[in-house]
């Protein structure tokens, strides 16, 4: 199974300095999905609830039962929402757990906040993931997604199960479980700090049905 990487969402426009280009670049969202969700990249979709958490990296860290509960709220606060629909609790627990424990284990400080964003949108939850990160983490993350959007997904999840280093920061075992198990459709989006640092947001849609 190989996915598609596009950049997709704000277009650049003929003309524009190299720091309107730039401020360009980080709207973009790129498509990590099998299907090319296009709607990953549209910013004001209707939604029917919004809920948002913030918490400190160090709290999920020193912690990390913490992000089990904490997706375990979620997940719980959504299901069974919409008459005969649903979120599959377990599976949507499973997920935001997996992006909420990457978000922590990779954040470039742990007196930073990780945000949580979810929003209905009536047949899919938006999910978004958003901390910051170092320039070493951010250009090792970059090429992962490269690396995912030219390779063999199974394959390479397999690779990452089989390998002693699973731990290492350049493996993304966790986001290709995510793309294989559960084939889910994913975006990413990278924004420059003022403090020589970057926020990388990761969106998920998770289906809003009767299961997976």
């Amino acid at each position: 199974m190989s996915f598609v990487s596009s950049p997709i969402g704000n277009s650049e426009v003929s003309g524009k300095n190299e720091t309107e280009t730039s401020q360009s670049r980080e709207n973009i969202i790129y498509v990590i999905s099998q299907n090319r969700d296009l709607s990953l990249t549209e910013e004001n979709l209707p939604y029917h609830s919004h809920l948002s958490l913030s918490v400190y990296t160090q709290d999920m860290t020193f912690h990390w039962k913490r992000c089990e509960i904490v997706s375990n709220f979620v997940s719980q606060f959504y299901s069974g929402s919409d008459g005969d629909k649903s979120v599959d609790a377990n599976s949507a627990s499973t997920i935001i757990n997996e992006l909420i424990e990457n978000a922590a284990k990779y954040s470039e400080k742990e007196n930073s906040k990780i945000y949580i964003e979810i929003k209905d949108l009536g047949n899919k939850l938006r999910v978004d993931v958003k901390n910051k990160v170092s320039s070493w983490t951010k250009l090792n993350f970059e090429k992962l997604m490269q690396i995912i959007a030219s390779g063999n997904v199974n394959q390479m999840y397999f690779d990452a199960l089989e390998s002693k280093h699973t731990e290492d920061k350049t493996s993304g075992i966790g986001l290709l479980m995510l793309l294989n198990d559960y084939h889910l459709n994913l975006g990413y989006k990278i924004k420059s700090n003022q403090q020589d640092n970057f926020e990388i947001t990761i969106r998920a849609h998770i289906p809003i049905e009767a299961g997976y």
